[in-house]
């Protein structure tokens, strides 16, 4: 199993897709020019790096943002209103033992108030790991014209 501590270079691209801000990036991944790989992350913020490539490196690195899991979650609305209703996050997990076709984590918007039902059926399902899950609440909230936290 492999643990990732931001997201991946191809999440990334989907959050620049959806308009988040590149400036809210806590991490960065790093291609220098002689580097054929994808990059290494750096913990460094993504405007930093910028900044130590033009200075030193003139240019040469490609600099791609990095979100950890904190950062994707602060982008987050702790509430968002749907027909009228609040809704609040919730962070789901699905017990091991009983598979979910290999996926365990969710996040989605539940009622605030417990009488109320939930009205979604197009929110994201489940994935992986919790990276992936809130790129794929990003990616939901700003299809649906919903705005993100600014930090």
């Amino acid at each position: 199993m492999t643990t990732n501590i931001a997201t991946t270079p191809s999440q990334s691209r989907r959050l620049l897709q959806c308009g988040v801000d590149p400036e809210t990036a806590d991490m960065s991944w790093v291609r220098g020019a002689a580097n054929v790989s994808d990059g290494d992350l750096s913990l460094h913020p993504y405007l930093r790096m910028q900044r130590i490539n033009w200075q030193s490196m003139r240019g040469r690195s490609e600099i791609t943002p990095a979100w950890s899991l904190s950062a994707l979650l602060a982008l987050l609305p702790k509430e968002i209103a749907i027909d009228g209703y609040a809704y609040r996050i919730s962070i789901y997990f699905e017990n091991p033992d009983e598979p979910v076709i290999g996926n365990q984590w969710c996040l989605y918007y539940k009622p605030k108030k417990h009488n109320e039902k939930c009205r979604i059926d197009d929110v994201p399902r489940y994935a992986p790991d919790l990276i992936e899950c809130a790129v794929l609440m990003i990616e939901w909230l700003t299809a649906n014209n919903y705005k993100l936290n600014e930090l």
